[in-house]
């Protein structure tokens, strides 16, 4: 059962007065995904007007409608079955923020310039009963949405949230106001929005502000542990990391292709606790660190959570290991791309026995830094001892050039595949990564069609 279950919690929520009742099962944007009891939210753009398309959400089954007030129509007032307002978008947040206030069990917020998404699914596989948030709905509009769909009977609500430039994470923390703030990672992403790790830092730590009194903000230990702490005194902090200098850190690590082993330590206990997965590299061990804190502040089933860790799946395309063309292994961490995931994924190739071919495509959103970055990327991957490295894109020729003389650069996707298809040999263990606009996943079937 929805916490907004009619139209009438609708009215209540945003204070605007009128009698409406009827039935809600979901909410949507899209009017073409509209159903019987369905709201529709219509928002406004920059190129578009989502009220136009209130009549065909109608005739597809939605019951209400939240719409920008039109001229000849005052705002915050019902007429029929369609509610005017001043900005839609801020309608949906305030019913979002109503929703929330209104759940007893924890809420957690996560964000990171990596290992969110990730954690945010560690979370809600090993937390019973628990509520997160969809896939990649993590911004404005996004996250509003799924709050919406939280269920009385969930216990635990999981929120990712991220963030492209000032502002995003307070907006969205805001909304929220978790009881668990999770950091995972301060590094070099959204550069192009906001221009430097100093402004990452800023936007990711908006998260801290919205923590509710005497809550928890679990971050990784390292540089900017005062930082933080300055920024609140009446909320606790828990570290994470690897060295024994953080509350809860990894040792005993060992990795195979299978996955990986390790052990938890903290002054909290007394005994080490043993942790198996099948996700791989020291990155996913500090995302498992920031969720096994969060579960063990929030008092939580350990088992349960320890138990869900051996089966864990994670989303496709993060480093994920499937049979490839001419029985070689793909690391297909195609998903998306900055300088500290892609540096992660050549630790995990590094450790695998064979031959070590790294396929890379541009890193998008680096601003005045992606010439810097895209070299490193190729001094890195010499220092862990890749034996090829294949660029494409316009700016991963840097990473190439950096790289030395086993690096081979692609001026098209035609060139690189026919190259794939007859370089690459049995037990080869070929890494894919790149920024989405790359589409990098285009080259998992190369050995399903003859183009």
């Amino acid at each position: 059962m929805k916490f907004i279950q009619n139209t009438s919690d609708i009215l209540s929520a945003l204070g605007i007065a009128g009698k409406h009742r009827s039935l809600i099962k979901d909410f949507c944007i899209d009017s073409r995904k509209a159903k019987q009891h369905s709201v529709f939210i219509g928002l406004t753009g920059s190129n578009e007007d989502g009220s136009k398309y209130c009549d065909d959400a109608f005739s597809n089954g939605a019951v209400f409608a939240i719409i920008k007030a039109k001229k000849d129509m005052n705002a915050n007032k019902l007429k029929d079955n369609t509610l005017g307002v001043s900005n839609p978008e801020k309608a949906l947040a305030k019913l979002a923020q109503v929703t929330l206030k209104n759940f007893t069990g924890p809420v957690i917020g996560i964000t990171g310039s990596n290992g969110k998404t990730t954690t945010k699914n560690i979370l809600s596989a090993g937390i019973k009963n628990s509520f997160s948030t969809f896939k990649n709905f993590n911004n404005e509009i996004g996250l509003p949405l799924c709050a919406l769909m939280l269920d009385l009977n969930n216990e635990a609500a999981i929120f990712e949230m991220g963030a492209a430039k000032k502002g995003d994470i307070h907006f969205l923390s805001k909304i929220i106001q978790p009881d668990i703030g999770i950091i995972t990672h301060i590094g070099h992403s959204h550069l192009l929005g906001l221009n430097s790790l100093k402004g990452v830092l800023e936007v990711k730590s908006e998260l801290i502000h919205n923590i509710k009194n005497n809550g928890t903000a679990i971050v990784p230990n390292g540089p900017h542990l005062n930082y933080w702490r300055r920024l609140r005194k009446d909320i606790s902090f828990i570290t994470f990391g690897l060295d024994d200098s953080a509350e809860f850190f990894a040792s005993n690590i060992e990795s195979s292709p299978a996955g990986t082993s390790f052990s938890i330590y903290s002054q909290h206990f007394k005994d080490q606790i043993l942790v198996s997965t099948p996700l791989m590299g020291n990155h996913n061990i500090l995302n498992i660190l920031a969720a096994f804190s969060s579960v063990y502040q929030l008092n939580g089933d350990m088992n349960f959570f320890l138990k869900s860790l051996k089966s864990f799946k994670n989303e496709s395309q993060r480093l994920e290991f499937q049979p490839w063309i001419n029985q070689s292994n793909l690391i297909n961490d195609s998903y998306n791309a900055n300088p500290d995931s892609v540096k992660a994924a050549i630790d995990v190739l590094h450790q695998m026995r064979g031959r070590k071919i790294m396929i890379l495509g541009d890193m998008k959103e680096l601003g005045r830094y992606r010439k810097k970055f895209h070299k490193e990327i190729g001094e890195y991957a010499k220092i862990k001892n890749i034996d090829l490295f294949l660029g494409f894109g316009d700016l991963a020729k840097h990473s190439v050039d950096s790289f030395g003389s086993s690096g081979i650069f692609f001026n098209s996707k035609i060139a690189l595949t026919e190259f794939l298809k007859s370089e690459i040999s049995k037990k080869d263990y070929v890494l894919l990564k790149g920024s989405r606009g790359m589409r990098m996943e285009e080259f998992i079937n190369i050995g399903d069609r003859d183009d």
